[in-house]
């Protein structure tokens, strides 16, 4: 495959040449679609791209530097179609499943609207049949469906409410806000988190609305501000720290064959695990700053919140650490070493890129002095010709 390649650049630099027709843009498509079709057909995957990449190019500016157009325009665009060969296939794979993935959280957002109207009708029929009872059957089933109600909450729409609600008569109340509003949303949280995919997107909602929901509620009783604020975030970083247990004990479960192995949730779990406290942090950073919803004094309570968190032991990111490490062990005794080589690569390529930052850098530098140079040349240029 590699010497069909090789010779069809060659051939085809050879034609341009005879023709006249040397151009960036006709080598660059020359050698992007003579390397995508080695490339589709090649089944050993990045090891194999790292030697039809060499190839190519090296094909290319030779063949160049023969027929005496190793301009660097030329040579440019070859490398240009080579990289672009390269990745080619994949990344109409990427987009594909983009356009899928798409689709599909449509449906699933249509499907989770029709899930909360099911379980909104099923509530409703059941609160009827209530009626139905005189005797203490019948505060029975009532309590069964609040139960049910709150934790579900979050699917029925109720929960920035129910917060808001609970939080008013806490603080009316006067007595242990802030230890009783933690516990609001605590509880608010977990039920939002629970039997659901722990995604980044999912944290940033449930923090932003728990808070958010427990703090107006405070500015509209215009009291136990500081408190409400200390007691929300206390109750959501607690619910978060309770959902990575949740995925740790979901793991030792799939360790211990208790539990069904699937390859991508163990990714999802590495991938997202990692991320948990940077995006509750992100979010109270956020929260901070959104001067047009909150007091001054929320405001404040939250970037006080914010830095003692700061300045306490990183607890989230260690018990996160925890859980990314027995995934990566379950992926590796499962016989997924070769699947998550990918994820190992990319790790090396980190690595490799810190020294090519500073070249890439150092370039960088250098072409923006030759535009300044440029542009000042431009400008005595100008200058010269208006004293004319």
């Amino acid at each position: 495959m590699l010497e069909d390649m090789k010779k069809e650049i060659r051939q085809g630099i050879e034609k341009l040449n005879e023709t006249g027709k040397v151009t960036a843009q006709e080598i660059k498509a020359l050698t992007q679609e003579a390397v995508a079709k080695v490339a589709q057909k090649s089944k050993e995957g990045i090891s194999k791209t790292n030697e039809i990449a060499k190839e190519a190019a090296t094909t290319a500016v030779e063949e160049l530097k023969k027929v005496e157009q190793h301009s660097k325009e030329n040579i440019d665009a070859a490398v240009a179609g080579v990289l672009e060969g390269a990745k080619q296939k994949t990344q109409e794979v990427i987009d594909t499943l983009d356009y899928e993935m798409l689709k599909a959280k449509y449906k699933v957002e249509e499907k989770k609207e029709e899930l909360a109207l099911k379980l909104k009708d099923a509530l409703d029929g059941v609160k009827e049949a209530a009626n139905k009872f005189t005797d203490e059957s019948k505060e029975h089933i009532e309590e069964a469906v609040t139960t049910v109600k709150l934790k579900n909450a979050e699917m029925l729409g109720l929960m920035e409410a129910t917060i808001k609600e609970s939080t008013k008569k806490v603080i009316q109340e006067g007595k242990d806000v802030e230890e009783r509003v933690a516990q609001i949303t605590q509880k608010a949280a977990e039920d939002a988190l629970c039997d659901v995919k722990l995604t980044t997107q999912k944290v940033k909602d449930v923090t932003k609305a728990a808070i958010m929901s427990a703090i107006k509620a405070a500015q509209e009783e215009e009291q136990k501000i500081e408190e409400t604020v200390k007691g929300a975030i206390e109750g959501v970083k607690k619910a978060l720290l309770q959902k990575i247990e949740e995925e740790k004990a979901s793991l030792e479960e799939v360790k211990n064959n208790t539990k069904a192995f699937i390859e991508e949730d163990v990714r999802q779990t590495i991938d997202h695990v990692e991320l948990i406290e940077g995006t509750f942090m992100e979010e109270l950073e956020e929260l901070s700053q959104t001067a047009d919803m909150l007091s001054d004094a929320a405001i404040e309570a939250i970037s006080e919140e914010v830095d003692a968190i700061k300045a306490q032991a990183p607890q989230m990111k260690e018990k996160a650490q925890e859980v990314v490490k027995k995934a990566v062990e379950i992926l590796k005794e499962k016989g997924q070493e070769a699947a998550y080589s990918a994820k190992e690569k990319g790790h090396e390529i980190l690595e490799s890129m810190k020294n090519e930052v500073e070249e890439l850098s150092e370039r960088m530098v250098k072409v923006t002095k030759g535009a300044l140079s440029g542009m000042v040349e431009g400008v005595k240029k100008a200058l010269k010709e208006e004293e004319k």
